[in-house]
């Protein structure tokens, strides 16, 4: 038997790999790969598909959806007093039961192929690496043949996509153009050495599997990619795959990093949800064009994962781990100035009666002034 433990990154296509894998766990498990469930409404769902003997469009609880994010956050929860599981995560059970819950899973099943998907896991490395070797050791114990899996961005673009991330959950960061207080060089946006290197440590027998996301996108996204390189079976009865946790514009971004500065949460939260209907048939710039990091934060970043590059491409076999990575040092035409102009010039009063509240919508007013 064989494991994959696809461990992200953040911002790559993980949270619809795992949304599509836990629509299609009945058809999956009947092609032979186990993509187990953790607490009690997964194994209600397993249950129920069982009956049934198929799976169905019916939309999951992200306890179902995201099963191994909720499961690394309890391990990190259960570990570190820091952290604590998400609200959304609701009524799990001891971190040491929902491995023991796998374990059994798999000794029941005998899957030709285990996959776990969690980009949370992408914090073990970093912050708590004896959980690598709890997963290994207890959810993992009777699996011989085991590979480690993440898709990277070129750290720019990584970072700039997590700066849009940060805004959706109503945080006001500062600017990445400010290479002292935006620009965070040893978190695992940046530091991908820190993320993938205690993962090889601590599980040597580990294939290593790591992809370039331009590659991913090129092969038609996470999905398709995960299928190919994996060598997993793909049935044919599959349930279509969801684009989740799309990236906001670059406009998006600039005016949500003012409206979680200046309005209250709850209010700046609305306009974050409003904001897909809101620039619906715009014509608005894309990150490849838009400006977030400028000279001197690119400087910076350029020198400092330089060895981490070079790391990556050693224990890829790749000439370049990032065919482009030379790119990482050039700026994009277009400014972060202009990119909200060409937003505030598309947006028409008809547009703003859109906004369901007098307060976004003086806001967005008061940035024409």
């Amino acid at each position: 038997m064989r494991a994959i433990c696809h461990i992200g990154h953040h911002k790559t296509g993980t949270t619809s790999l795992q949304a599509f894998l836990a629509q299609n766990s009945h058809e999956l498990l009947k092609a032979g790969t186990l993509y187990p469930w953790v607490e009690n409404e997964g194994a209600a769902n397993a249950v129920a598909k069982a009956l049934r003997g198929r799976d169905d469009d019916d939309e999951l609880s992200i306890n179902i959806r995201e099963a191994h994010n909720a499961l690394a956050f309890r391990m990190l929860a259960d570990t570190l007093p820091a952290w604590k599981v998400p609200g959304y995560h609701r009524m799990l059970p001891h971190s040491n039961q929902m491995m023991r819950a796998i374990e059994l899973q798999i000794r029941e099943l005998q899957p030709e192929t285990t996959t776990l998907c969690s980009e949370v896991m992408s914090h073990f490395g970093k912050i708590a690496p004896d959980l690598i070797t709890r997963l290994r050791t207890k959810a993992l114990r009777s699996v011989s043949d085991i590979s480690v899996w993440c898709t990277l961005r070129r750290p720019d673009e990584q970072l700039v996509s997590w700066h849009g991330q940060q805004l959706r959950f109503g945080q006001a960061p500062a600017p990445l153009s400010d290479p002292e207080r935006g620009l965070k060089l040893d978190w695992l946006h940046v530091d991908y050495r820190g993320v993938i290197e205690p993962w090889a440590q601590l599980i040597p027998e580990a294939k290593l599997i790591l992809r370039p996301y331009d590659e991913v996108k090129a092969e038609g996204g996470s999905i398709d990619d995960f299928f190919k390189h994996s060598k997993i079976k793909r049935p044919a009865k599959l349930q279509p795959a969801q684009h989740l946790n799309v990236g906001f514009q670059p406009a998006v971004i600039i005016l949500l990093r003012k409206a979680n500065k200046q309005l209250p949460k709850p209010v700046a939260a609305q306009l974050a949800s409003h904001m897909t209907a809101l620039t619906r048939g715009m014509e608005l710039f894309g990150t490849s064009q838009v400006e977030f990091l400028g000279e001197a934060s690119r400087k910076k970043l350029v020198e400092h994962f330089a060895p981490i590059h070079a790391w990556l491409s050693q224990v890829s076999g790749r000439k370049a781990f990032f065919a482009d990575i030379d790119k990482m040092a050039q700026c994009n035409p277009r400014s972060e100035a202009e990119a909200l102009q060409q937003f505030l010039d598309q947006l028409t009063p008809d547009r703003l009666q859109r906004l369901p509240s007098k307060e976004l919508r003086d806001f967005l007013a008061q940035q024409h002034a």
